[in-house]
């Protein structure tokens, strides 16, 4: 261990003294001169080090002080040699307790109060004061003393002294550093002092988290002189504390300078000459040297490109190095040299250990649980639960398994560790490297009576046959029992819900369709009562469920009341009421839109963002080709399906949507041909799982079917889609007394699309310039949102031959635009363009021939010089003053005639000759001149 040298010595000294000083009390007791003698308590310190400020606050009493009006005079004389840098003093009359105006002045290191008092006798009077004073350098110990005066004018002086010792501490022992460690399975605290000691007068007391665990006096285990080393029970991994005596000598009997409580450092993993061990970061290692005072260094890397070094040493009277590593500290390999030719080898790793809490909120009824992982199993730790000040309310210890798992549970009710509310860590340390891990605050509430209320505005609004969601705040309580209806409605229902996750809420999906025909115990809620998966945290839990009065219908319209309570009772009374308000269920609209072929969707997000960038647009027309066709997208607008089809938000209910219970019974989608042509039938589409997706969006009441056009078969033998049919879908809820609908002929929505042929409109031919920025444009009946290929490419003897490839999207209007340089080309180059979409419409080509563009003067205006500020403008110039503003002309191009012929001409300002040219340079010479 490294030594201390003697100015960090003094200056520590200097430190402990005055803080110690300062909160002492100097106290003298005396008497006027009128009374024989005087006293004074001692001055506490009565010691203090050379070339050190010691602080010092003393209360002096004067008895049978004699006043007649007088100036009298209380002073504290200080030693030569002894400086003063701060002072202040007060005089009281005790007897009245008013404090007496006094002039205070210094001189000589002196303090002085003049002051005088109204005519009495035998009054006692208090002075206090305070003063900070440096003690000078002495080369033996020295006493000097400090004097209280005070002088009476009616009775002369009265003097106290007390004696001050400046101390030479040259000679003392010094503590220097403490570490616990492990040697030859043996736990030690080797103790260093910079000088040998006497073993009679060793004293110290260990302790390990403010607990006293051990004592030591007399003779060392192991060690000489001021080398110490003491035998220990255990290796302790907490805030390991030393207590070192005052009346600790060394062997010319010169006490102790710095005794006291000192921080030991704990080092439990040892490495020795020729060991090649593991370690984990976070650790601090005890590099075990044969002699004291020995160099030790630690470096990891090759050659001299280290990427960490330590150069230090084991230090005076200790033969030990405390290697430490934190969260900074590489992992990886380090080589250790101890002295000059031992060598170690340490691999520093992560231990990876940590804390996790099953619940962070808990009551003072609950139990605190979680699990401690690492990545090393089969190791000793220890597990501590803290309050909010660090202190240990329970400790045990554990062993991580051969998984590296364990599991904990603290149980915080009164009949265990009958915690009090407030905020509680677990903390977990490995028992072999000292590595800890905390975990997150556990807040624990005192529990009391439960409590339940209702969101909102405690009314719940949905359609019959829907899926209502009934939202419950839970305090103080892990269950809340629900219930719905009562006996003049002719339902009657109770649902208990636990609140698996802790978050104070619990959410209850009532399905109102499943209800129909259901009576009794419906355990865990069965068809009718579930609750939502929750991404982020455990779903809640449904415990029981019952339907004491049923329906053999669909629940009518009308409102439900709601009442809730705390607990699993559903006799208790109810704590919050609330309203189930169902409405009748209806049945909108089914509209057609269209997207690109091959077009796939995850869920009802991927189609509304479709939606948003025009990749999936409302249409009646959905194009046809050979091969395949664009995607039909059928949105459906219908509430009260929820509860039948078991959906919810962004849910895929493709199955239950064209199961033969529902679409041949409730509900049904057909997709009919309406104009089959003479002596024909007209077809059916046959659409089903197989070849349809459908998606929900029950919040909105919207239902999604997507199909493609040449994915789909007939009902009609040797009948398929083609373009020019066109087809009505039709979504019809049947009529069924108590269900659905009660109306006669059921539900209907119809809405029609036609297929047309998959193609593109294009100029024939499509010529353009021999220059940059032409565009390709044209129409066609393909989806917006379709990718296209469009290629120009040479034909005929065009040489250089060239191809210029683009990619491009049909616009939401059905058009497509495409932008190539044909800068490079010459004038009666050909070519062809080819549109082709890799499928529908198959490919379609035009040709071409590039156009000689042709030049175009158009007048430009110049900006007018000498940063005189003018709006742009072109005068037309004449013949009698020619314009400030100077007018050149500038090129602009045409595209030729089809015989190559120039169709521009090359224009200027009329009138514009060389004399108005020159007329115009003229008057800005001037101008210029006229500025200047």
């Amino acid at each position: 261990m490294t030594s201390n040298t003697k100015q960090f010595r003094a200056v520590f000294l200097a430190a402990l003294m005055v803080m110690s000083v300062f909160a002492g009390t100097i106290a003298f007791a005396g008497s006027a001169a009128a009374v024989t003698g005087g006293s004074a308590d001692n001055l506490d310190p009565s010691t203090i080090d050379e070339s050190t400020q010691q602080q010092h606050t003393f209360n002096v009493s004067y008895d049978n002080y004699n006043s007649d009006g007088n100036s009298d005079t209380v002073k504290v004389n200080l030693p030569d040699g002894v400086t003063l840098d701060s002072q202040s003093l007060t005089i009281k009359n005790a007897t009245s307790g008013n404090e007496i105006s006094a002039t205070v002045s210094t001189s000589n290191n002196d303090i002085s109060a003049d002051f005088s008092q109204s005519a009495g006798e035998n009054t006692t009077l208090y002075v206090n004061g305070t003063f900070t004073i440096t003690a000078p350098s002495v080369t033996s110990d020295t006493t000097k003393q400090v004097y209280f005066n005070l002088t009476d004018a009616n009775d002369g002086t009265q003097n106290l002294s007390k004696d001050l010792k400046i101390v030479n501490d040259a000679d003392s022992p010094e503590y220097l550093e403490s570490v616990v460690y492990e040697e030859g399975g043996q736990a030690k605290l080797e103790i260093a002092f910079d000088e040998d000691l006497k073993d009679s007068t060793l004293d110290f007391e260990l302790y390990e988290d403010e607990k006293k665990v051990d004592s030591f006096s007399g003779s060392p285990d192991a060690g000489t002189g001021g080398h110490v080393v003491y035998n220990l029970n255990k290796v302790y991994t907490g805030d390991v504390t030393l207590k070192v005596s005052k009346n600790i000598e060394d062997t010319s009997s010169n006490k102790i300078s710095n005794d006291g409580n000192k921080t030991v450092d704990v080092a439990p993993v040892t490495v020795k000459k020729g060991d090649d061990l593991n370690a984990y970061k976070g650790s601090n290692l005890a590099v075990i040297a044969g002699t004291t005072n020995t160099d030790v260094i630690v470096q990891s890397g090759e050659d001299e490109d280290f990427d960490a070094f330590q150069d230090g040493s084991t230090g005076t009277n200790s033969k030990v190095y405390v290697f430490s590593t934190d969260s900074d500290t590489n992992t990886g390999q380090y080589n250790i040299t101890i002295g000059d030719k031992n060598y170690a080898d340490v691999n520093i790793r992560d231990l990876g250990l940590e804390v996790n809490i099953d619940d962070l909120n808990v009551t003072t009824e609950d139990e605190i649980t979680g699990t401690i992982e690492a990545d090393a199993g089969d190791r000793p730790i220890t597990v501590e639960l803290l309050d909010s000040d660090g202190d240990t309310v329970e400790e045990r210890g554990a062993r991580l398994s051969g998984q590296a798992k364990y599991e904990f549970t603290f149980n915080a009710s009164e009949d265990k560790l009958n915690l009090d509310a407030g905020n509680y860590t677990i903390l977990a340390t490995d028992n072999q490297s000292s590595v800890d891990a905390e975990s997150s605050s556990v807040v624990v509430s005192k529990a009391g009576e439960g409590e339940t209320s209702f969101t909102g505005e405690r009314l719940v609004m949905d359609e019959r046959g829907d899926v209502a969601n009934i939202t419950i705040n839970v305090e103080n309580a892990d269950y809340a029992t629900l219930s719905i209806g009562n006996d003049d409605l002719a339902f009657e229902s109770n649902v208990t819900i636990e609140d698996v996750n802790g978050d104070g809420q619990v959410s209850l999906l009532f399905n109102t369709y499943a209800a129909t025909d259901k009576s009794g115990d419906l355990g865990d809620g069965g068809a009718v009562y579930s609750t939502p998966s929750l991404e982020d945290q455990d779903d809640d839990e449904i415990t029981s469920a019952t339907i004491e009065q049923g329906v053999n219908s669909l629940l009518e319209a009308g409102r439900y009341p709601l009442e809730v309570r705390a607990g699993q009772d559903k006799k208790a009374d109810s704590e919050a009421a609330g309203t189930l308000e169902l409405t009748e269920r209806n049945t909108t609209s089914i509209q057609t839109w269209t997207a690109p072929k091959d077009t796939t969707f995850d869920d009802t997000a991927d189609l509304y963002d479709a939606i948003e960038s025009n990749n999936l647009t409302q249409s009646n027309k959905v194009a046809f080709g050979d091969s395949q066709g664009d995607v039909v997208v059928h949105e459906l607008k219908a509430s009260g399906l929820e509860g039948l089809l078991m959906a919810q938000s962004n849910d895929d209910v493709t199955d239950k949507f064209f199961a033969e219970d529902v679409d041949t019974g409730a509900f049904e989608l057909t997709l009919e041909q309406v104009n089959p042509g003479a002596n024909r039938e007209a077809y059916t589409l046959n659409l089903s799982k197989t070849n349809a997706t459908v998606w929900s969006d029950s919040d909105n009441d919207t239902y999604f079917i997507r199909y493609d056009t040449d994915g789909v078969t007939t009902t009609e033998p040797g009948r398929s889609l083609d373009y020019g049919h066109t087809l009505e879908a039709n979504f019809t809820v049947y009529e069924d007394e108590g269900n659905l609908t009660d109306a006669d002929d059921g539900e209907t929505v119809t809405g029609e699309y036609e297929l047309v042929e998959a193609d593109y409109t294009i100029d024939d031919p499509y010529n353009v310039s021999n220059a940059a920025g032409q565009t390709i444009t044209g129409e066609t009946t393909l989806a917006p949102g379709t990718e296209l290929s469009i290629r120009a490419r040479s034909t005929g003897d065009t040489q250089p031959s060239f191809l210029k490839p683009s990619t491009v999207y049909v616009t939401e209007n059905r058009t497509f635009s495409a932008t190539v340089d044909f800068s490079e080309q010459a004038v009666g180059d050909t070519y062809e363009i080819s549109i082709d979409d890799s499928g529908s419409a198959g490919e379609t080509t035009v040709d071409g021939t590039v156009k000689k563009a042709v030049k175009t003067d158009t007048p430009t205006t110049d900006t007018p010089s000498d940063n005189e500020t003018a709006t742009p403008t072109t005068d037309t110039p004449t013949t009698d003053t020619p314009s400030d503003t100077t007018t050149e002309p500038s090129d602009t191009t045409t595209e030729s005639s089809d015989d190559g012929t120039e169709t521009g001409t090359e224009s200027s300002t009329p009138g514009f000759g060389v004399v108005v040219a020159v007329t115009a340079l003229l008057a800005a010479a001037l101008l210029a001149v006229r500025r200047d």
